[in-house]
């Protein structure tokens, strides 16, 4: 078995171990080419820092990761591991880890960063095995929204301008990896992102990813909360997309009134839950 990192392997052979490793997961899914080349982007994997384990020349393991330096830490996120069911029991990810591990640690990086399925027992005890913590429960939402009662004092605009401390200022909780500001600056052209408007005054904000379906972030000002602001973004959204089924992944348990005004307002379904979980390098 060789480990190396991902810089000279093809898409092509990460997609095929993708594609094995993920076919009989606790939620099975199947990647095209083109989804695998887009979660590359959209989440800024480094295939210099992912790592892979090599049997006789063919991928059998991976960690698809990136890195993020903020307020002065170096984190590395994990966007995805897996390992083909033939090769499983043989302490692939360990192996990885050990191998990735002093790599990082010539980079400064000081944090290792993921998420895993609740029920995904094993996957949690090997992680915490690995010396994981688990740090936050986040709540994965999708279906189609439902239309809400609209304030008409309320104008929605096309958000061009992303002055992200003012945007900052409305959250009440810190949006995971794929939400991040990290992630989303610069802006992909394709996202539709639209702001909340009171008197020409920015009250609210929606990002919203059309190919794969998801909002990314939504947040309202928390001097206008209560006055139909993220029910008209939402509605928004929904004559954007047609009304079709949409995606808001990993928003924090600890803030009750957005996942109760996802899913009692808006009509999402929390069908999923993740833990992120950290450990120090």
């Amino acid at each position: 078995m060789e480990f190396k990192t991902l810089a000279n392997t093809s898409i092509d052979e990460i997609l095929s171990a993708f594609n094995q490793s993920f076919s009989d997961y606790v939620v099975p899914f199947h990647l095209t080419r083109e989804v695998l080349i887009s979660k590359i982007a959209a989440e800024k994997l480094d295939m210099n820092i992912s790592v892979g384990a090599f049997d006789d020349g063919k991928l059998v393991s991976f960690i698809l990761q990136s890195e993020k330096v903020e307020n002065g830490e170096k984190t590395i996120y994990n966007g995805g591991t897996g390992v083909v069911p033939e090769s499983r029991g043989k302490g692939l990810v360990r192996k990885m880890y050990d191998f990735i591990i002093p790599v990082l640690k010539e980079r400064n990086a000081n944090t290792l960063l993921l998420e895993v399925i609740e029920g995904n027992q094993p996957a949690i005890r090997a992680y915490e095995n690995l010396g994981f913590t688990i740090v936050r429960r986040l709540l994965c939402f999708n279906g189609s929204i439902q239309q809400g009662k609209e304030n008409a004092e309320v104008s929605i605009k096309d958000l061009n301008d992303f002055q992200w401390g003012l945007l900052c200022s409305f959250w009440d909780i810190e949006p995971s990896w794929q939400g991040s500001v990290f992630v989303l600056e610069p802006m992909p052209e394709n996202y539709v992102t639209l702001g909340a408007y009171i008197d020409e005054k920015l009250v609210g904000y929606i990002i919203y990813g059309p190919a794969a379906k998801k909002i990314y972030q939504f947040a309202v000002d928390k001097n206008y909360r209560n006055r139909g602001i993220g029910t008209k973004l939402f509605n928004a959204v929904k004559e954007r997309n047609a009304g079709q089924t949409i995606a808001l992944n990993n928003v924090d348990e600890s803030s009750e009134n957005t996942s109760k005004f996802l899913s009692e307002k808006i009509g999402l379904n929390n069908w999923l839950s993740q833990f992120e979980m950290k450990r120090p390098i």
